[in-house]
């Protein structure tokens, strides 16, 4: 498996879209996978946030994605974050998801930045052990979420 940026694979940016909207389209709602797909655009990036990354796999395919953006949370004055972190079920359990914070930090760190933020429903126990402390749990559209930091 190798970590790249999305801009690398754009072949793979209609999948990403695709994960992101389905995943995570509740939490805005009125947007359409248009304006997902055009966001996901915008990360076409390498040296500036925002930045798409993509797993592939060693046949070449996809298996997982995560995102270094500027703004996660409408209102919240703390920047960048890592945002999108998906991993299709079946290719869970393998480090894909650890690989990809991974790449997004050295990503931030690569940019300048000595701390990151993030957001989550469901994985903070994953999170922890990658070194994230937790911050504080809110309610954010209707879901009941933990922000995270990570010192670089």
């Amino acid at each position: 498996m190798r970590i790249v940026p999305l801009v690398e694979r754009p072949d793979l940016a209609e999948q990403v879209s695709v994960w992101g909207f389905d995943e995570w389209g509740h939490l805005d709602p009125g947007q359409t996978l248009d304006q997902r797909r055009a966001k996901v655009l915008s990360k076409m990036n390498v040296d500036r946030v925002p930045i798409a990354f993509v797993a592939i796999d060693d046949d070449g395919g996809i298996v997982g994605t995560a995102s270094l953006i500027f703004d996660d949370l409408e209102g919240d004055p703390r920047n960048p974050w890592l945002a999108s972190v998906y991993v299709p079920a079946k290719h869970r359990q393998r480090g894909i998801a650890s690989a990809l914070v991974s790449a997004v930090e050295a990503a931030a760190r690569r940019t300048g930045y000595d701390r990151l933020y993030l957001f989550t429903t469901s994985a903070a126990a994953l999170y922890e052990r990658l070194g994230w402390t937790a911050l504080e749990r809110r309610d954010y559209r209707g879901e009941h979420i933990q922000v995270m930091e990570k010192s670089l």
